[in-house]
C-alpha cells in the first residue's frame, strides 16, 4: 500500500491503468476518466481541496487496487469523499480492503468521522456487481438509493416543441430570460454564482446526516476553473435571469471533455428558492441541450444521477426524456473516535 506522489509518472499511468480496466468492466459504454485527469487531480493545490491517491500491490507486483480521497480544506471537515476500484481479475483478494483501512487511518489523523461515497451500475447487474457487498463487508452502511440517467440527444423535433412550449407558458415566463455561456462564468455573476452554488451545497441530497453548507467564493471558482483547464475539459453554462432584478437565479451546467465527443456530464442544476414554480430547472437544462448543437455537435448523450428522493429534478429529467440506465447508494462508514 503506497500513496501516488504527483511526480510519480509512473505510478500514476499504473493508477490510471487499474481505473480504466475497473470503468470498463462496470461502464463499458462509457469513456471515464484518462490519465490527463489523474495527473491533474494529483498535481491540484489549492485552499479549498486536495486529493490523495492510493494504490495497492501483492507483494512487488504490480498495482492491482486503487483509491482516491477528496479532503475538503474549508467545509465538511468531519468527512471525505472516497472512490475505491480493484481490477477485476484481482478482487476478492484483500486490496480493496486495505485501501478502505487506510483511507480511515489518513481520515481518523486528520479528525474526520465519516467516509461518503457513491456506487453506480448498470441497472442489468446490479444484484450480481461486487460493489454493494464489498461496501457493507468494510463498514459501509448505505444512506440513500439512486440512479443514473442518459437523455439521447438531440431531442426528437416533437419533444422539443413540447418542451419548449412548456417553459413558455410557465406561471410567470416572461419575468425570466435564459442564456447560456461557456465557463468560466462571467465576472459580473460571480455573487449570483457563489450564492446559487452555496444552495446547491445542502439543497442536493447526499446521504451525509452532517453536511454543512459549503463555501464558495471568487478563490473556490477559480480553483475549480484551474483543475478543469488542467484536465483539458470544459463547462457548458445556461442560467436564468430575473429581469426585475438582473439576478441570476438558476442554472444548469454540463462538462465536456474533447476525449470524450459524445459525452456531456449533467453537473450540477439549481433554482433559487424564491424563485421555484416557473419551470426555470426545465428551462436552463433544455438551453443547454439547445446550445449542444452549436458548442459540440457530436454529443450524443447526457449522463446525469439523482438521489431517490430528489423528486423535483427526477420530475424535470422525466419529462425531458431522460432513462433510468444506473442504479446504486450513497454509501457512509462511520470512523471510530481516536
Amino acid at each position: 500500500m503506497r500513496q501516488v506522489d504527483r511526480g510519480d509518472e509512473a505510478g500514476l499511468a499504473a493508477w490510471h491503468a487499474v481505473l480504466h480496466a475497473v470503468e470498463r468492466d462496470t461502464w463499458p459504454d462509457r469513456t471515464g476518466f484518462n490519465l490527463r485527469d489523474v495527473r491533474a487531480f494529483a498535481n491540484h493545490r489549492g485552499r479549498d481541496r486536495r486529493f490523495v491517491h492510493l494504490a495497492a500491490g501483492e507483494g512487488e507486483g504490480p498495482v492491482v487496487g486503487v483509491g482516491v480521497m477528496e479532503l475538503p480544506l474549508r467545509d465538511n471537515l468531519h468527512s471525505a469523499e472516497v472512490t475505491v476500484g480493484v481490477h477485476p481479475e484481482h478482487r476478492r483478494r484483500g486490496a480493496g480492503r486495505a485501501i478502505v483501512e487506510r483511507m480511515a487511518e489518513l481520515a481518523a489523523s486528520e479528525d474526520r468521522r465519516t467516509l461518503n461515497a457513491i456506487v453506480d451500475v448498470p441497472v442489468a447487474v446490479v444484484d450480481s456487481h461486487p460493489g454493494a457487498p464489498f461496501a457493507r463487508s468494510v463498514g459501509f452502511v448505505a444512506t440513500l438509493p439512486g440512479n443514473s440517467r442518459d437523455l439521447v440527444v438531440p431531442l426528437e423535433p416533437d419533444k422539443e416543441h413540447e418542451l419548449r412550449r412548456i417553459v413558455s407558458t410557465a406561471r410567470g415566463a416572461p419575468d425570466y430570460r435564459t442564456f447560456t455561456f461557456t465557463a468560466p462564468w462571467p465576472e459580473q455573476y460571480l455573487e449570483d454564482h457563489c450564492d446559487l452554488a452555496r444552495r446547491m451545497s445542502t439543497d442536493e441530497p447526499a446521504g451525509d446526516a452532517e453536511r454543512e453548507q459549503e463555501v464558495w467564493d471568487a478563490q473556490r471558482i477559480g480553483e475549480g476553473d484551474a483543475l478543469r483547464k488542467a484536465r483539458g475539459v470544459w463547462k457548458l453554462a445556461a442560467v436564468a435571469q430575473h429581469l426585475g432584478s438582473g439576478r441570476l437565479v438558476a442554472f444548469s451546467e454540463l462538462l465536456l471533455s474533447p476525449d470524450a465527443p459524445a459525452e456531456a456530464w449533467q453537473m450540477a442544476t439549481i433554482v433559487h428558492p424564491a424563485h421555484r414554480g416557473h419551470r426555470l430547472g426545465l428551462a436552463v437544462k433544455l438551453a443547454n441541450v439547445d446550445a449542444l448543437d452549436d458548442a459540440a455537435p457530436s454529443v450524443r448523450r447526457i449522463i446525469t444521477g439523482n438521489a431517490a428522493v430528489n423528486a423535483p429534478m427526477i420530475a424535470v429529467n422525466d419529462l425531458m426524456g431522460f432513462e433510468i440506465v444506473g442504479a446504486g447508494w450513497f454509501w457512509q462508514k462511520e470512523l471510530r473516535a481516536g
